[in-house]
């Protein structure tokens, strides 16, 4: 027989509801969890791709992407960005001049990565220079010795813009009779960052002419070029690029040896939550599963009739194949809909709710990747596929005589 007699028998059977109000109730149910389980993923993908991205801009739009550095002040800096910003995916090469030191306020001391950059260059690729709660960033001059730090630190040290720091340097210290002293400066705040990230709580920004007296450098001295780059998950591809073209005499490192760790747990929370929501999806499926297996015990007498009738295994098959998959169908598309108004509107609703998963005036930050959203839909629509195939191999077994038997 046709393929169109099975998908008109299939559907007569989905929408039949006399004496099969159990099969109903049940098929109702495994609608709308297959159109929840569709909906939370997408919405939750949705979050986890906008909480990822706005790590992957912030932060690592904040710190080192990609560093060449020497163990001596690099003899042709100029030269060397140029050659760096030529390669793929890099944006801009600037020179850079990094320390780890003590930032001192009054009786507060905290550590500190501090990063010593030409604001001239930076402006137009830092995050930093977007992301000012006070201050301003061309407030770094050379020989001012003004310092920009992240707002978790400001407030850790107790200080505000116009307020005095020193700042403790390893990379400079002399010895003295009485041993080893750290470099060491004072400092004005003259700015504060706020990028909603960990850097927050452990990075400034100083003039790269002030580094370079605090670390006693020389002047105009610089040791490492800072790579931006138009996507930072592609810092390893471009570091070990650029580890085989550079001499034995550079070093080459990415963000990953700070920050691999973060992204990593990031990752593999997303990966869980996924797993975890897909499972309301494959409940759905079961309940699919009962409702054939109640629908094929309930038609036993039709499917028999109509076997007699000429309708082949296969075809019969594909009637259960097709009232399964209709609910399905229907269950993935409701899912899709309310996912996609979910996502759009997810921030106001949990406004107008008084839920904040950020701090407030921070708004929840969500990305649609719709080649996701294809999978998880086609995902959703195999799996209950396959779970319809074995009540229908079950009606293809039906054996006319011994089912009419009775009849």
């Amino acid at each position: 027989m046709s393929p169109s007699v099975s998908l008109f028998i299939g559907l007569r059977y989905w929408r039949s509801r006399k004496d099969t109000q159990f099969v109903s109730f049940i098929t109702f149910f495994s609608v709308a969890g297959i159109a929840l389980g569709v909906a939370a993923l997408i919405v939750v993908s949705a979050v986890m791709n906008g909480l990822e991205g706005r790590l992957k801009t912030r932060l690592l739009g904040a710190v080192p992407q990609v560093v060449v550095s020497a163990d001596a002040p690099l003899q042709k800096p100029t030269l060397l960005a140029n050659q760096l910003a030529a390669e793929p995916h890099v944006i801009g090469a600037v020179p850079l001049i990094s320390t780890e030191a003590m930032i001192q306020s009054g009786q507060e001391l905290a550590g500190a990565q501090v990063l010593g950059v030409d604001p001239v260059l930076e402006a137009p690729l830092s995050a930093v220079s977007r992301h000012l709660r006070s201050g301003r960033w061309d407030s770094l001059q050379g020989g001012g010795y003004r310092i920009l730090l992240g707002s978790q630190l400001a407030s850790r040290l107790g200080v505000m813009v116009g307020d005095k720091v020193r700042v403790l340097s390893a990379t400079g210290a002399v010895y003295t009779p009485v041993g080893r002293l750290p470099s060491q400066r004072n400092f004005t705040v003259s700015g504060v960052f706020e990028l909603g990230a960990e850097v927050d709580a452990s990075l400034a920004y100083i003039h790269i002419d002030d580094a370079s007296k605090l670390t006693r450098l020389g002047k105009h001295k610089v040791q490492s070029i800072r790579l931006y780059l138009d996507d930072a998950f592609a810092a390893p591809a471009v570091a070990a690029v650029l580890a085989v073209k550079l001499d034995g005499g550079y070093r080459v490192d990415d963000w990953r040896s700070q920050y691999g760790q973060l992204f990593g747990a990031v990752k593999m929370e997303k990966n869980m939550m996924a797993m975890l929501l897909a499972l309301i999806i494959a409940i759905a499926a079961f309940n699919v599963v009962s409702a054939l297996v109640m629908m094929v015990t309930d038609k036993t007498s039709d499917i028999a009739i109509l076997k007699t009738m000429g309708l082949g295994p296969v075809a019969v098959m594909g009637v259960f194949s097709v009232q399964g998959m209709t609910s399905t169908v229907l269950g993935v598309a409701i899912g899709t809909l309310a996912g996609l108004l979910l996502a759009f509107n997810l921030q106001p609703l949990m406004a107008a709710m008084g839920i904040w998963l950020l701090p407030p005036g921070q708004p929840l930050p969500v990305i649609l990747n719709y080649g996701q959203i294809g999978l998880i839909v086609v995902g959703a629509l195999l799996l209950s596929y396959l779970a319809t195939l074995y009540p229908a191999w079950r009606a293809s077994l039906i054996k006319p005589a011994e089912a009419l038997r009775y009849e």
